[in-house]
């Protein structure tokens, strides 16, 4: 049985005592130390959103730079392409105009030599034509 003397009150005025002394050195400060860490960590998960988000905004702004320089490559290479190509075109026309005379000149030559042999030929023709007419004349 429980007996019920002074010992009990000196027991729960020392039990009041260390509750009243475990509340101040060890729960409360306990406590403090707990609510500042919750406002540690909260001032974190803000912070690192406020990251996430600026990165998410650099990201998108990387990505638009990058296809804008793709964008201008590829306007340059076809600016380049179409250079080449009407560069090379000229360069053709050229060529082609140049063989186009040669071949002219060389007709005109082809020709010009055909009359120089035709004019040779006719006179030889006339020569042996003489020579002949001479031998027929003798002959006869």
């Amino acid at each position: 049985m429980i007996n019920v003397d002074a010992t009990v009150f000196l027991q729960m005025i020392n039990f009041l005592l260390i509750l009243f002394i475990g509340k101040k050195m060890i729960y409360d400060p306990m406590l403090s130390t707990m609510e500042s860490r919750d406002r540690k960590i909260n001032d974190l998960k803000k912070s690192a959103e406020a990251m996430r988000e600026e990165l998410d905004r650099l990201k998108k702004e990387y990505e638009e730079k990058m296809a804008n320089v793709k964008k201008e490559i590829t306007e340059y290479q076809n600016n380049i392409r179409q250079k080449a190509m009407s560069e090379a075109s000229e360069m053709v026309a050229k060529v082609k105009a140049e063989l186009d005379e040669k071949i002219e000149n060389a007709r005109k030559e082809i020709e010009i030599e055909k009359e120089k042999a035709k004019i040779a030929l006719e006179k030889e023709a006339e020569i042996l034509a003489n020579i002949i007419a001479e031998k027929i004349t003798k002959a006869a």
